[in-house]
């Protein structure tokens, strides 16, 4: 979903934001948006934002464009 949304940017954050959308779907299959960005607010991004990682996020759960 990261690839498919364009979710990497840099790759900086990557890592980070990946184990924390798989601990969270693992807690919620169907977060809302809110919840995402929620659950990442502890990574850092050094990039653009977190517009592209929370569509992966959503993405990866299905929903999302």
């Amino acid at each position: 979903a990261f690839i498919d949304h364009a979710g990497f940017q840099c790759g900086y954050c990557t890592p980070g934001m990946i184990l924390a959308a798989k601990s969270l779907l693992d807690e919620e299959p169907a977060p809302t948006e809110a919840r995402v960005r929620e659950y990442l607010e502890g990574n850092l991004c050094r990039c653009t934002g977190y517009k592209k990682i929370v569509e992966s996020v959503l993405g990866a759960a299905g929903g999302g464009s």
